[in-house]
């Protein structure tokens, strides 16, 4: 299993970068796992849409979705004039459809977008793209989100989405290879982990620890002000084995 990062920013990329989008593949399967903006063109370095097997979106923020747009017009228009392929799978909050639909201009665009997607739920807990299998659980932040298990041949993956300290995020990540997990807050703004729904370096390193990870990757930061040394060093005193998310890298499950 290969988890490429297309996107670690938030709420918007600064230059060259990219809001939340990872790139998965695991036995001859790719899915992406958020598609914030500047994710399509990051994945374009490797992939394209046709090459997708799945999308899934952990929840309805801005920054996680954005790039389903363009996405979706690769999927319609890319390969002219050829017919549109197959509806792609896409996992996500229930309503997605309509909600994802509705910031479109006509019926006409809205019905198109849709008929390009498959969608799924991610409240039924578990689905399975070509044997490869996920599974989902609610996570601490304002709106329903949800953070995402990826399985294969003997490999596990977690991804926090966004999240506060979450009891149910502790045991979706028990055990697994690699933990990608959000860090936005700076340590002195820990105060804010409840309403905010996220976590700190340190939160974020005693959730792996807690968990008992193998491995720790640190991604969604807060673009307007960030420390990357800082946030990574408060996870280290947590947790030994962590590492910052770097756009671009692919890294090994």
């Amino acid at each position: 299993m290969k988890l490429t990062v297309l996107g670690k920013w938030s709420p918007y990329p600064p230059a060259g970068g990219a809001c939340p989008g990872y790139l998965v593949e695991a036995d001859g399967v790719r899915i992406l796992l958020d598609c914030g903006s500047g994710v399509v063109a990051n994945l374009h370095r490797s992939a394209t849409a046709f090459d997708l097997d799945a999308v899934v979106l952990t929840h309805l923020h801005p920054d996680h979705f954005t790039d389903i747009y363009p996405l979706r017009n690769e999927l319609a228009f890319g390969r002219l004039p050829n017919p549109p392929a197959a509806p792609l799978p896409l996992f996500a909050p229930a309503g997605a459809g309509g909600y994802l639909a509705a910031c479109l201009p006509k019926a006409e665009s809205r019905q198109e977008f849709t008929s390009g997607f498959t969608f799924y739920t991610l409240e039924d807990g578990a689905g399975t793209v070509r044997g490869v299998r996920l599974r989902f659980a609610l996570t601490v932040h304002p709106m329903p989100c949800h953070a995402v298990q990826v399985a294969a041949g003997g490999r596990r993956l977690v991804y926090s989405g966004d999240s506060g300290p979450c009891e149910a995020l502790d045991r979706l990540a028990a055990g697994c290879d690699l933990f990608l997990c959000e860090s936005t807050l700076m340590e002195a703004d820990a105060h804010l982990a409840g309403p905010l729904g996220h976590l700190t370096g340190t939160m974020a390193g005693a959730t792996a620890r807690r968990a008992d990870v193998k491995r720790l990757l640190l991604t969604h930061f807060f673009t307007p002000r960030y420390a990357l040394q800082e946030t990574h060093g408060a996870a280290a005193k947590e947790f030994a084995n962590v590492a910052v998310a770097e756009e671009g890298l692919a890294y090994e499950v």
